[in-house]
């Protein structure tokens, strides 16, 4: 892909007839319901937000290769934001989206009550906000540097030419889309079909990340988790129990050690173990 060509592309055509008109299909019969709901249920507004968060927060499946990301540092524009900088408000229209170079990005909720929960961390190579923007819905949570962050932010004309211009960056992207929202709606199949111990098992799974020992950890609090969930903090709590007692997770403040995937698996009734 030639970056250097992307201006002249934005001036020339038309992307938003090519680039977007895969995110409209069904999309008239399926929102209005969503956003009834929304706005009937602030519970259930406040769950969306948490499942999209950790959606947008899969850096391993983010749709753009190192390659790409220096490129889109000669001709985007680049940030250097200080820790605390807001970069899209919860309820704003998404007009970009900001590609974290170095640093992190925090997604937090705001309580009801005031403050914010942290739901979602992005890391350097991830990606923020394409999700709401390509689906033309507003921010669901706030996202804002959780540290001192150098980002590139490429508006939506900018984005959706180079999506145009480049077949396989374009290709990457909406296989990235597809599988952050396919692993939500797993999720949510899970919440209908599974009993609560095999839901929490199979969302330490899905969040697993190997620390710097090479540990399979999850860095989620258990009351996020019960909130990922629907469910009350006390009742996540005990499933945890459970499942240390049985040897299968050690957990610390914040953090969650998986020492058996193959007995978690077991739990969630996979079929197919995952990788140890």
């Amino acid at each position: 892909m030639h970056y250097g060509e992307v201006q002249d592309a934005i001036d020339t055509t038309d992307p938003h007839a090519d680039a977007q008109s895969w995110v409209s299909r069904d999309r008239a019969d399926v929102m209005p319901r969503i956003d009834r709901q929304m706005r009937t249920d602030p519970a259930a507004a406040r769950r969306h937000a948490l499942w999209i968060a950790r959606a947008m927060a899969r850096t391993d499946l983010t749709p753009l290769q190192q390659s790409d990301i220096d490129q889109l540092e000669r001709v985007v524009r680049v940030r250097h934001e200080p820790q605390g900088s807001v970069l899209i408000a919860a309820g704003a229209s998404v007009e970009s989206v900001y590609v974290v170079r170095s640093g992190e990005v925090h997604l937090a909720i705001r309580r009801p009550l005031g403050g914010r929960q942290l739901v979602g961390l992005i890391r350097e190579g991830g990606v923020v906000g394409d999700i709401p923007m390509f689906c033309e819905r507003p921010m669901p949570f706030d996202a804002l540097t959780g540290q001192r962050t150098t980002i590139l932010e490429i508006s939506r004309n900018q984005l959706l030419g180079m999506l145009t211009q480049s077949p396989s960056l374009s290709l990457r992207w909406m296989t990235s889309l597809a599988k952050r929202l396919e692993q939500t709606q797993q999720r949510m199949v899970s919440l209908l079909t599974k009993d609560l111990t095999m839901q929490v098992a199979m969302l330490l799974l899905d969040e697993r990340e190997q620390d710097s020992s090479g540990a399979w950890v999850v860095r989620l609090a258990h009351g996020t988790i019960a909130q990922l969930l629907g469910v009350r903090r006390q009742s996540v709590s005990r499933v945890l129990a459970t499942l240390r007692r049985r040897g299968l997770i050690h957990s610390g403040y914040r953090t969650i050690t998986l020492q058996d995937l193959a007995g978690l698996a077991e739990v969630a009734g996979l079929t197919r173990r995952p990788d140890r």
